[in-house]
């Protein structure tokens, strides 16, 4: 019995200092910590706004922004609980980074730093449907031209006879000026910007004294170096020499639409009005043969290649003009690379028959040279 109360009293101390030990003092806990939902913010390069929830320990409840050295690109505002951080676009092609701390007044727990990055700008591209240099004539018109971008671009001027327009959605832009009623050719720049990719437009205006089409209007005369007269509507080679009063060679141009028609009055015969189609691109007139007026029918004559005999047919006729706008000429078709083709005025005898009364040829039996419409001095 002895033995087992000293083996009792034993346990018993054993319990005593594992009672004790279990009793004693608890460690410190962190109590000093702030509990933020992110230590880094990444931007994509078109930059925005992100949040960083800020809990701190109730015995840190005072806590603020440290930002020493502030970037231009970033804007932090902190609210109850929050940090806002807002990040600007970069149009840059390099990333950039910068940080900030979030630290306690009284020092209660360590700074904890916040890293900020933003991505590099996407390459940017810029494709502009327009020539480098583009010449407005003296008329109020406008151009309107394709503009594609993976980025925002935008479209301004350096003139005030001008403005500029951008369709973003339709990918294009337009710009329209002025009518110049000066003596003097205006200049302007048009500028499309798109990140770091610059399209610059030259643009020129002409005075009205060389607008092409205003160059066209007055009176002209129908010349050859040659003429072969038909009085009997068969082809002959007598050369005719024909005064230039006739009322044949004599007509006038007169505007009609600006820029697309104008009025022959008086070609080939008194009283006649043809509307010719004015081409932009040459500067000259497109005459279309083929046409009745006070009984007179005026048609290109078509000689056959095998006979003297001719034809008549109805055609567009081009008419070029020179460099300085003086003389048009007329591009008749060719067969074989010879000429067999004219123009003239058809009337009719007692007996209802068609009779040329005056006419020209350029077949390669009779070579007359090129018709041309040469323009008389006022």
């Amino acid at each position: 019995m002895t033995i087992r109360f000293k083996r009792l009293g034993a346990l018993f101390a054993l319990l005593s200092v594992m009672l004790f030990v279990g009793c004693s003092e608890p460690e410190p806990e962190m109590a000093y910590q702030l509990q933020l939902s992110t230590h880094g913010l990444g931007f994509d390069a078109e930059g925005g706004t992100l949040k960083i929830a800020v809990t701190p320990h109730p015995d840190t409840a005072e806590w603020r922004v440290d930002n020493a050295n502030p970037a231009e690109w970033v804007e932090i505002e902190v609210t109850e609980g929050a940090i806002n951080v807002t990040a600007e676009p970069n149009s840059e092609s390099s990333s950039r980074t910068t940080s900030f701390s979030v630290v306690s007044p009284t020092n209660l727990f360590e700074a904890v730093k916040i890293t900020l990055s933003q991505e590099a700008a996407t390459a940017a591209t810029l494709e502009v449907v327009a020539p480098e240099e583009y010449l407005f004539d003296s008329a109020a018109s406008s151009y309107t031209f394709g503009v594609r971008s993976n980025v925002e671009w935008t479209i301004e001027d350096n003139a005030e006879w001008l403005t500029v327009a951008a369709e973003y959605e339709a990918q294009r832009a337009t710009i329209a000026v002025e009518a110049n009623d000066g003596e003097v050719e205006r200049e302007a720049e048009v500028r499309i910007t798109a990140g770091d990719r610059v399209y610059i437009i030259d643009i020129k205006q002409d005075t009205h004294a060389n607008n092409p089409y205003y160059r066209l209007l007055g009176n002209w005369e129908i010349t050859a170096s040659k003429w072969f007269y038909s009085p009997n509507g068969s082809l002959n080679s007598l050369d005719y020499a024909p005064n230039p009063t006739d009322y044949y060679l004599l007509f006038k141009l007169d505007e009609v639409e600006y820029g697309k028609t104008l009025i022959m009055r008086d070609f080939l015969y008194p009283g006649t009005e043809l509307e010719v189609r004015y081409d932009a691109t040459t500067g000259g007139i497109v005459i279309p043969f083929g046409w009745t007026v006070l009984s007179y029918d005026v048609f290109c004559y078509v000689t056959l290649v095998s006979s003297t005999q001719f034809s008549y047919a109805s055609m567009e006729v081009e008419a070029l003009p020179n460099d300085e706008c003086t003389a048009l000429t007329l591009n008749l078709p060719t067969v074989d690379g010879f000429n067999y083709v004219g123009f003239g005025l058809w009337t009719y005898d007692e007996s209802g028959n068609k009779v040329a009364v005056g006419s020209n040829y350029r077949p390669t039996m009779f070579p007359m040279g090129n018709v041309q419409l040469v323009k008389k001095s006022e």
